[in-house]
């Protein structure tokens, strides 16, 4: 058994490869990887069949730029299944308007219209969002956040990680659509605090108008990310307990594990 892990240097992609048995790295740039790995570039179809050779399960990350043919190839390789990381965001009431959702959509989409057996994790806000703070907090400068009163069930990449695992090396989760989050509902401002406790300082958040916060986004999404924030209904936590049998590991302890990234 063969397991391709795409993306393989996005957090979730690189534990996978650190905890599963006969596993695969793939990425758009694979001489970039510290480890072996194959090349796997949507925009590039030829790279897909030599990728998929002799793999029987994915992990994807959601991208709609080549989808339909990746899947087709998946399908010819005899891949049987495949666990999708998406967002909770196409659950927001205009999720075909917003960018951030229709994104992760159409590879959702894509992925049932396929002959797979699927696993779909819907993750809402990740503690690793937090590092945007990093250059901020060293330097002792206000943290610029949009919406800091938003509330997320902030969670731990590892959470994610561990669903991730048990859908790719069991059929416990086949065919299940999965909301994920953290074991606390927490806001941007109650994040600050926890990780002011932990470094022993004080963070400030300064909220920025809406085209400095744009511009502070790294990505093409960045619209579509603050409208996310904007809209956030506050639900209670969706812990991954009831999937793992474990405690969900909380933002203070992910923030104790990455305090260097802050100082």
């Amino acid at each position: 058994m063969t397991i391709l892990i795409t993306g393989a240097r996005g957090g979730i992609g690189a534990s996978l490869l650190h905890r599963l048995p006969g596993v695969r790295a793939a990425s758009r740039a694979p001489e970039q990887l510290d480890f072996p790995a194959v090349e796997l570039d949507l925009a590039n179809p030829a790279t897909f069949a030599p990728a998929l050779a002799g793999v029987t399960g994915m992990f994807l990350y959601a991208e709609p730029t080549g989808i339909e043919e990746l899947l087709d190839a998946a399908v010819s390789a005899g891949v049987r299944r495949v666990v999708l990381l998406s967002s909770d965001s196409v659950t927001l009431p205009d999720a075909e308007h917003n960018a951030l959702a229709r994104h992760h959509l159409l590879v959702e989409q894509a992925l049932r219209s396929a002959p797979l057996t699927s696993t779909v994790l819907r993750p809402g806000g990740f503690a690793t969002m937090t590092l945007r703070w990093a250059d901020f907090v060293r330097a002792s400068r206000p943290v610029e956040q949009a919406y800091p009163d938003a509330r997320l069930d902030v969670i731990h990449p590892e959470d994610i990680t561990d669903v991730a695992e048990l859908a790719l090396s069991t059929g416990t989760l086949d065919g299940e659509t999965i909301s994920l989050g953290g074991p606390e509902l927490l806001s941007f401002r109650d994040q600050a605090k926890i990780l002011a406790e932990v470094l022993g300082r004080e963070i400030k958040l300064r909220e920025p108008t809406r085209h400095e916060a744009v511009q502070q986004l790294p990505t093409p999404l960045a619209e579509a990310i603050l409208d996310y924030w904007a809209q956030l209904p506050g639900e209670s936590a969706r812990g991954v307990e009831r999937i793992t049998g474990r405690p969900g590991r909380t933002f203070r302890q992910w923030a104790t594990e990455n305090l260097a990234a802050f100082r």
